[in-house]
């Protein structure tokens, strides 16, 4: 049994933080100390699993003594990766690399696995004015409002506990039934947003065969799916995250 360690997170090139700081390296670095005692063979991160080679060539140049040079970490990149069928640099400001990478380094693993299959989804359902959906966005909106500012441990806390998770997945959940009388564009919407879920998990699996102790970081809004999939199989064990951030 493949025991698995996902900790959502938020994407930290959408947030006006400095990672650069010293406060916030200090902040990242306790993080990944906590995550460490899980001791995984295996890390898995949010990046398109064709682009691999990107990844493998990205990880084999960060060092760890590159986040205490906070010019050269605001200076150069890691090289680039194709999002999307677009070419973006790989900067040191992603969660990625600052988590990923970092608790990599320091278990001395050799690679860094990407498991993501991007899906482009029409949104256009999610701006219905369904009262059910109307209302789950509202709810979901107010408790947003309590995210914490101050600390990225205490938002990524945030991100992780059940309440947003259920809250987030509940305006797909609302969305499900829009035009269900007509198009089904909910469901297509919603299915679609369950198949891409369902490849990174196929994903996950696979990886698993050959692993003990898998750490996977993603993107918050997949929690509520990837964790119900990974207990589902009886092959894996999901550990409480919260035992270790």
């Amino acid at each position: 049994m493949t025991e698995i360690l996902l900790l959502g997170t938020f994407h930290f090139m959408e947030e006006p933080i400095d990672f650069y700081s010293l406060e916030a390296q200090k902040e990242l670095q306790k993080l990944s100390n906590k995550l460490q005692k899980f001791n995984p063979d295996t890390i898995a991160v949010e990046a398109e699993h064709s682009s691999q080679q990107y990844i493998d060539s990205s990880y084999e140049k960060f060092c760890l003594k590159d986040l205490s040079d906070i010019e050269k970490m605001k200076r150069e990149t890691l090289g680039e990766i194709y999002i999307h069928d677009k070419v973006y640099p790989i900067v040191y400001h992603n969660e990625t690399v600052q988590i990923g990478y970092r608790l990599g380094k320091m278990l001395a693993h050799s690679k860094i696995y990407a498991i993501d299959s991007y899906a482009r989804l029409d949104m256009t359902p999610m701006r219905s004015n369904d009262a059910h959906l109307l209302e789950a966005k509202k709810r979901f909106k107010e408790y947003s409002a309590t995210e914490p500012k101050a600390s990225i441990t205490e938002l990524i806390k945030y991100l992780n506990d059940e309440k947003w998770i259920n809250l987030h997945h509940g305006t797909y959940i609302q969305a499900n039934a829009v035009q269900a009388d007509r198009t089904y564009s909910g469901t297509q919407m919603v299915a679609a947003w369950y198949e891409r879920n369902l490849r990174i998990f196929a994903n996950i699996q696979r990886l698993a065969m050959n692993s003990k102790r898998l750490f996977i970081i993603y993107g918050a809004g997949h929690l509520k799916l990837l964790k119900q999939l990974i207990e589902a199989d009886n092959n894996l064990k999901l550990v409480d995250v919260r035992e270790y951030i």
